[in-house]
């Protein structure tokens, strides 16, 4: 978190996978999934390079019948 504070929108913007359009919501992202983990206990997770979108859809295909 720290590393992430200290860096400007345009330097997050260049980690990869960051987006520039996504780069100045990237820490307060962090935050919240920090915050999350402490609530729930979690200890670490699994990045997906997929964004909710597909997840929900996936899930939702999963459940049809005959898919």
């Amino acid at each position: 978190m720290p590393q992430l504070a200290a860096m400007t929108t345009r330097e997050r913007a260049e980690l990869p996978g960051v987006s520039e359009g996504r780069a100045g919501q990237l820490l307060a992202g962090a935050l919240v999934a920090e915050g999350a983990m402490d609530l729930f206990g979690i200890e670490s997770v699994e990045i997906c390079p997929w964004a909710l979108r597909e997840g929900v859809i996936l899930r939702r295909l999963d459940h049809l019948p005959g898919v």
